[in-house]
């Protein structure tokens, strides 16, 4: 294909094959294949190989792509490997897209090629989504918070106190209410929370209101100071409305508000939280302490720091739908568990994580957001007839819900401290460490505590998140290798380290360094354990074990086995017929084990037994063997009755004889006996009653034929019916087979078409064509390929092939 004449037919062939491939790709993981796998393992190897055929040719593509270019292609020999070097592939990626980009944009004409001398401009900004979206707006995305009004200070020690300008709505005065640095700040809006009277309304069940179709509307972008006030008249006209935020704590610290969204019943709206004026915002509590406006959020227990620490924004009148699914005993009581059962609407999770800090926003994280609150309303009106309908006079559900909710808005933001020494905080390493049982070295736990501290420094220092700086895996490595130079570094991560980590390398062996020197002589990680546990009550959170109690048994080994088949009825005896140690009875406490059958399954439910489960009877069982086996029958005794079945015996029986005994030779001298040794292997097959009779004779006969055995002795008539049926069956089985045979063979002929290359000649007869093959004499012409020919009965066996019988002499004593 000529490109330069028809890319426009490339280009869709190639926008075809990626749509097909990312078809593909997302309906495979959709499928439960750990439970194929378990069940095939065909299709288990087959995964395997194909895995391993993805990995190679992935490996392959990354070296082509890094091809004469400064970018080092990321080692991908198994899964874990691509979790690990995620983000060199994608800016091995990135790398490719910006080379078509710029290609793509010459091509059409949009820029010109530069000359070599001049440098090029940037191609234009992407649309990117998912986990690439993440990973290439972290790294090029500029920092919105160094152009905010109040510039961030880290390090700042002193207690945080509210932004908070003026108070609406306010029942105590915003001097008397937010306190001091002396005596500590307060929640400006305490009193006014702990006061509050929710509406009527809450406690009313009602119709639930539908939601409009999100496609017949679009949400409103807010992203000045008049679109908010536009915006706030707007909301000071309704009963409830719905908030929620997206936050962003990958390049940031403590983290920021990126986005906020607000529905009413009517309209969305996604107002922009990254604007320098960003604390201009706080004109929206005339809105969010009303206490005629229900607030609904879902989830709220972060929303309501994040909106203290960086908005000044409080909230009067919450309700919070995760606590109702509490109350309710929901399985699941996500946003997204909510929104499949009451709108029907499957929420796309995985833009959760994205970089909210990208602008323009791209569609799909447009429709994320606004999905997040454009429901919500509808769901609270459902929840709120649920926990009506489950209320009752003991336990009303709706005021607990009230109440939790209450707890969610009285909650205050405080600055984070951090303390080495004993790792307590939110951002301390105590933390870290209480969520892995790790066996640390006096001097690996120092390097963990000492590199952990450098991290908090570093990210304080850049206003970077703490894994962006050093992510949690490099820092078990470091703990547990303790690298002191660069050739160590490389020797144990193998180029899987970030570039974050790498920028900052010295400092980090520096880190290793005091750690391994200061851990010498510090405190062991069981030391420091212990000692939060007595003294601040922390332990590490462990399931507890079930505690098995042994059985109660005085015998040990191969006797409690035996005693433990005699309580359950396995074997014919009693517990008192078993003695131990000579005799001696060993009483044993051993519950009687019971099996018995289910009539529910907790996959299946109620299940219907198809076969009656009677007790045997003994005379179907004996009927049954009877016409399998030749058993004889035991003549009773007349005089003899028979006994109970809990008063009978086992008697041994005593073997019955089927045939005469064998007449004994007569007596002759001992020189004139005659007796035949013979070769074993003459001896031939004998029949069953030959075979008895012939154990019976003396030894001195057993080469001689027994004279008319089996014509003198009496034959049991009920075994000869046996075998006559039995040979009347084989021959009937034969007769049979023999039939269906020569059926198969008609029917073979009937369906063979004429031939007529074997067909007799009409014009030459054919006992003339056999006169014609006799010589003048009468004789028939001879045919030298007569015998090479005839295969039909095979080769002949020898002579020594077959099994002759043994010589035989007789001997005179």
């Amino acid at each position: 294909m000529d490109l330069t004449a028809d890319f426009k037919s490339f280009q869709d062939l190639i926008q075809s094959s990626l749509i097909d491939v990312t078809r593909t790709a997302t309906q495979i993981s959709n499928q439960d294949l750990s439970f194929h796998r378990s069940s095939s393992e065909k299709l288990s190897r087959a995964l395997d190989r194909q895995n391993t055929h993805l990995l190679r040719l992935t490996s392959s593509l990354l070296k082509a792509a890094t091809k004469d270019t400064t970018l080092k292609p990321p080692a991908v020999r198994d899964q874990d490997d691509i979790e690990d070097n995620w983000r060199g592939i994608v800016d091995v990626v990135d790398d490719l897209l910006e080379k078509a980009d710029s290609a793509l944009d010459e091509y059409s004409g949009v820029i010109k090629r530069q000359s070599p001398g001049q440098d090029p401009e940037p191609p234009a900004k992407r649309v990117r989504t998912g986990r690439g979206l993440h990973a290439w707006a972290s790294e090029n995305t500029q920092k919105p918070q160094l152009q905010f009004d109040r510039h961030v200070n880290n390090a700042e020690t002193k207690p945080w106190k509210p932004l908070l300008r003026e108070k609406p709505h306010a029942i105590v005065p915003l001097d008397e209410s937010i306190g001091n640095e002396d005596t500590g700040y307060k929640h400006p809006y305490l009193h006014e929370i702990e006061q509050y009277t929710y509406p009527a309304s809450v406690y009313e069940s009602r119709p639930p209101v539908p939601f409009a179709p999100p496609e017949d509307s679009k949400p409103i972008f807010v992203d000045t100071e008049e679109g908010v006030r536009e915006m706030l008249e707007e909301l000071k006209g309704a009963s409830e409305i719905a908030i929620d935020l997206e936050h962003n704590d990958q390049r940031s610290y403590v983290g920021m508000v990126c986005l906020m969204q607000i529905s009413t019943r009517e309209k969305d709206w996604i107002i922009d939280t990254l604007k320098p004026w960003r604390e201009n915002l706080q004109i929206l509590n005339e809105v969010f302490t009303d206490p005629k406006i229900l607030k609904v959020f879902h989830g709220s227990n972060m929303d309501i720091i994040w909106l203290q620490r960086d908005l000044g924004l409080y909230v009067v009148g919450l309700f919070d739908t995760y606590h109702a699914c509490c109350a309710l005993q929901f399985p699941g009581k996500g946003l997204k568990h909510l929104l499949h059962q009451f709108a029907n609407f499957e929420a796309q999770k995985q833009y959760q994580t994205a970089d909210w800090r990208i602008r323009p926003l791209p569609k799909e994280l447009v429709d994320y957001a606004r999905s997040d609150t454009h429901f919500l309303l509808n769901i609270y009106d459902n929840l709120r007839n649920l926990l009506i309908e489950s209320s009752n006079p003991a336990e009303n559900l709706t005021d607990y819900v009230l109440a939790q909710s209450k707890k969610e808005a009285l909650q205050t933001y405080e600055r984070s401290v951090y303390d080495m020494e004993s790792g307590r905080g939110p951002l301390g390493w105590l933390g870290l460490l209480l969520q892995r049982s790790v066996r640390f070295s006096n001097e690996q736990f120092g390097v963990f505590r000492a590199v952990h501290a450098w991290r908090d420094r570093k990210a304080r220092e850049l206003d970077e998140g703490l894994q962006y700086i050093l992510p949690n895996r490099i820092l078990w490595q470091l703990a547990e290798s303790m690298p002191t130079s660069n050739f160590n570094f490389h020797a144990v991560f193998r180029g899987s380290a970030p570039k974050s980590v790498l920028d900052h390398l010295p400092e980090l062996l520096e880190a290793v360094k005091t750690g391994k020197f200061e851990g010498r002589t510090g405190p062991s990680v069981q030391e420091v354990l212990q000692h939060n546990e007595e003294v601040y009550g922390i332990a590490p959170r462990r399931l507890p074990r079930e505690k098995r109690e042994p059985a109660a048994t005085t015998i040990q080994g191969l006797g409690a086995t035996l005693k433990q088949l005699v309580a359950s009825g396995d074997v014919g005896a009693s517990p008192a017929s078993l003695n131990y140690d000579g005799g001696m009875d060993v009483d044993v406490d051993v519950e009687t084990p019971v099996a018995t059958r289910s009539s529910a399954s907790m996959f299946w439910g109620g299940i219907t037994p198809q076969l009656a489960h009677l007790p045997a009877q003994l005379d179907t069982v004996m009927t049954a063997l009877q016409s399998v086996l030749p058993l004889p029958s035991v003549p009773q005794d007349p005089a003899q009755e028979p006994l109970p079945a809990e008063q009978a015996t086992p008697v041994e029986a005593e073997p019955i004889a089927t045939t005469k005994p064998a007449v004994k030779a007569q007596s002759q001298p001992k020189e004139a006996e005659i007796f035949t040794l013979k070769d074993a292997a003459t001896a031939k097959k004998r029949k069953a009653d030959e075979t008895t009779e012939a154990a019976d004779l003396p030894v001195s006969t057993l080469g001689a034929e027994p004279p008319n055995a089996s014509s003198d002795s009496p034959k049991d008539p009920a075994f000869e019916g046996m075998r006559q049926a039995r040979k009347q069956r084989k021959a009937e089985k034969k007769a049979k087979k023999e039939a269906d045979r020569l059926a198969a063979e008609n029917a073979a002929k009937a369906t063979q078409p004429f031939d007529y290359a074997s067909a007799e000649s009409l014009l030459k007869p054919q006992a003339q064509a056999a006169k014609a093959d006799t010589d003048a004499k009468g004789g028939k012409r001879m045919n030298p390929f007569a015998k090479a020919l005839d295969t039909t009965t095979g080769a002949k066996r020898g002579r020594m092939g077959k099994e002759l019988a043994g010589k035989s002499m007789t001997f005179k004593s």
